[in-house]
C-alpha cells in the first residue's frame, strides 16, 4: 500500500469503522492473500464489528503486501460493499486530482513570471 493509499484510509477512518461489514470482509482478503491465519485469528479475538474494522484498517491492511489497497476495494465489491469501494476510490482520485492541479499552477506560475516559452520549460532549462 502506497502513502496515498494509506492517508485515504486514515481521511475514510471514521467512515469505514462505522460502515464496513467485517466478517464477509475478512474472509475475502484472507482469501486473497492479504491476511494470514494469524490476522484472521486475532480479528476474530475482537469483541466488535467496529474493534475488528479499527485493528484491520490500522494494523494489519497498511503494513500488507503492496496490493493491499486494490485486494480490498475488490473484497468490498465482492461482498457487497460496493459504495465503500467507491467512496474511497472517489477520495484516491480528489487527491490525485489536487496533486495534477498543484503541477499544472506551478507551470502556469513559471510561464507567466518568468517569461519561459512551454519548450525550454519542457525541457527544464530556464
Amino acid at each position: 500500500m502506497d502513502d496515498k493509499q494509506r492517508e485515504v484510509l486514515q481521511k475514510c477512518h471514521d467512515y469505514l469503522i462505522q460502515n464496513i461489514r467485517p466478517l464477509p470482509l475478512i474472509d475475502s482478503l484472507y482469501s486473497a492473500g492479504i491476511l494470514t491465519d494469524d490476522d484472521s485469528i486475532r480479528l476474530g479475538r475482537e469483541a466488535t464489528p467496529n474493534d475488528q474494522n479499527r485493528l484491520l484498517l490500522v494494523n494489519m491492511l497498511p503494513k500488507a503486501r503492496p496490493n493491499a489497497f486494490s485486494s480490498l476495494i475488490t473484497a468490498l465489491r465482492e461482498t457487497d460493499q460496493s459504495y465503500i469501494a467507491d467512496r474511497l476510490l472517489g477520495e484516491l482520485k480528489k487527491g490525485m486530482n489536487i496533486k495534477v492541479m498543484s503541477v499544472a499552477y506551478a507551470y502556469v506560475h513559471v510561464i507567466r513570471h518568468k517569461n519561459v516559452s512551454v519548450e525550454k520549460l519542457q525541457t527544464g532549462i530556464y
